[in-house]
């Protein structure tokens, strides 16, 4: 999961807002117009609008004061929006699940988390997600339009609409393993900067502290650890910048020039498709030797990452390390110090060149990567959008859902900062589902000063570089049942070979790519082909 930083992106600002920053840091609707009214508003519309209740999905832990800031979202909105939220939260797999499951039964839902790295392309061609586009720029809903201007949504359509509501704080929250600082010094190790030096760290833990985890692991074991930073993706795409929603991901390799597409080899290709291309990208290896270095790694793992992580932190286990994204880190240390009071944290930025603070050392798409989608079945598309206009309307209204309420789960601490209060852990809400935004989200004051030096690095414009294909988005459709048929064949691949669990990868994953191409896999291929020379021939870049 790409869960992204709070932080406030100069290069996010530049395309998203034409305003100053504020905060640095179902009953059946007619739909409003499709062009922008300058009117103002009625006496009908300032009226009070009946009650109704708007159901959301989404995934994780639900925080334990939700409703107590539902009541106060309530309270604060009785005589304007008059609606109540009825939030479900799921574990992310059991989210997915549910979600299919209620988008092809026609079942009621209103609000609903998405992502191009979850099911929301494949779902946009099957129909399931209101369009969006009359809801934006439309003086209707000033939230929305002070939010997200014309360019930054340009840059986030598909196949030409606007499907969802764009979260994100930044285009990149910066990627780093969690180490904790105080055993390293224990150790009498130098700082961690590199993966040789982690492997030292690691080895130190288990033999002066055995019965510390040196690394949990997540759903998948890691998140982006040895993946390759290193070369910027100017004429090809590939992890960790991969191209979503086409069931299995694909290393898209561009001419020099940029104006022809010469292939697309995936996992357990043959050696001789991988031939046909220049070098290097005609070494399978080149995409995929991160995968040799999680089997290394594995040693350091629980059997069951997963779950041994989630086990860990309710048994009060401290690991000696942890992966995430620097907008986790504070919170992260928290959990450290709830254990061990003397804990401390440092961080290792994987990507070379972010970790010395060099311009152009982040690639982007200009997108974002998560989204809210209002379901074809939904009946209170109009009160929904409401809702989410009064969300991003002022800083008030959106800390309320990100932070909670203000005095009992945090406090201010300067421009666009806040703190934690005893009882902020009763309230850790999932801002990149629902509130994360550049001009509104604060930053933790509490994080570590290099955590706070690297936030600064990744708001400024010259941080970053554009990706090739960036404005490229797969359009499913025609290929659907295919990828219906690939995407849980190639699931279930990806969660032992990503996690490190297969020493043999390279033989299973060869014997899966052949069974892949006998449910469509060449079929989608070729359409994404297709399309990548499509959309370079209108001039893409």
């Amino acid at each position: 999961m790409k869960r992204k930083l709070k932080s406030v992106s100069l290069l996010l600002l530049a395309t998203m807002m034409t305003t100053v920053v504020a905060a640095c840091s179902k009953s059946g609707e007619s739909s409003p117009s499709s062009t922008a009214s300058s009117a103002a508003p009625t006496a009908a519309a300032s009226k009070t609008p009946d009650p109704g209740t708007l159901k959301v999905m989404l995934f994780g832990e639900k925080p334990a004061d939700m409703d107590k800031v539902l009541a106060e979202f309530e309270k604060r909105t009785k005589d304007t929006l008059n609606t109540k939220l009825d939030i479900s939260f799921d574990v992310f797999e059991q989210y997915k699940t549910k979600m299919k499951l209620k988008m092809t039964a026609g079942e009621d839902v209103d609000l609903m988390f998405d992502a191009p790295w979850a099911n929301m392309v494949p779902n946009i061609s099957q129909g399931y997600y209101q369009e969006l586009d009359q809801y934006f720029n439309n003086d209707a809903y000033p939230g929305l339009k002070k939010a997200f201007t014309p360019e930054f949504l340009e840059s986030n359509k598909v196949n030409g609409h606007i499907y969802g509501v764009p979260i994100t704080n930044a285009f990149s929250d910066i990627e780093a393993v969690f180490i904790r600082k105080d055993l390293r010094e224990k150790y009498g190790l130098k700082p961690i900067q590199s993966y040789d030096d982690l492997k030292v760290y690691y080895d130190k833990v288990k033999e002066n502290d055995p019965k510390m985890v040196p690394y949990p692991g997540g759903r998948d074991g890691w998140y982006r650890v040895f993946q390759n930073f290193k070369d910027k993706q100017t004429n090809f795409r590939s992890n960790p910048y991969d191209v979503g929603g086409t069931s299995t991901p694909f290393n898209i390799v561009l001419s020099q020039d940029g104006k022809k597409v010469l292939g697309a080899t995936t996992i357990g290709d043959p050696n001789e498709d991988y031939a046909k291309l220049p070098a290097p990208f005609n070494n399978p290896d080149y995409f995929y030797n991160y995968l040799d270095k999680r089997v290394e790694f594995r040693q350091y793992l629980p059997k069951d990452a997963g779950a041994a992580a989630a086990g860990a932190a309710a048994a009060g286990v401290v690991s000696a390390s942890d992966e995430g994204n620097l907008s986790n880190a504070a919170k992260k240390l928290a959990e450290w110090k709830k254990v061990d009071p003397k804990a401390e944290m440092e961080i290792f930025v994987y990507n070379d060149a972010a970790r010395d603070m060099k311009p152009g050392a982040i690639g982007t798409d200009h997108k974002a990567w998560n989204f809210l989608v209002v379901p074809k079945n939904s009946k209170n598309i109009d009160r929904t959008m409401k809702y989410l206009d009064w969300l991003y309307s002022n800083p008030d209204n959106h800390d309320l859902f990100e932070l909670g309420i203000e005095g009992e789960h945090w406090t201010k601490d300067g421009d666009g900062k806040y703190k934690g209060t005893a009882n902020s852990k009763n309230y850790v809400f999932p801002g990149y589902e629902l509130s994360w935004n550049p001009s509104l989200s604060r930053v933790n004051s509490e994080n570590e000063a290099e955590v706070l030096k690297y936030i600064a690095y990744q708001s400024k414009n010259e941080s970053y570089y554009s990706l090739a294909l960036r404005g490229f988005t797969f359009n499913s459709e025609p290929v659907k049942t295919e990828m219906a048929k690939v995407q849980p064949k190639y699931d279930v691949l990806k969660g032992i070979v990503v996690s490190g669990l297969d020493p043999n990868w390279k033989q299973n994953a060869a014997e899966v790519n052949k069974e892949l191409r006998s449910l469509g896999l060449e079929k989608i291929r070729a359409e994404l082909l297709k399309q990548v020379q499509a959309y370079l021939d209108a001039g893409g870049k």
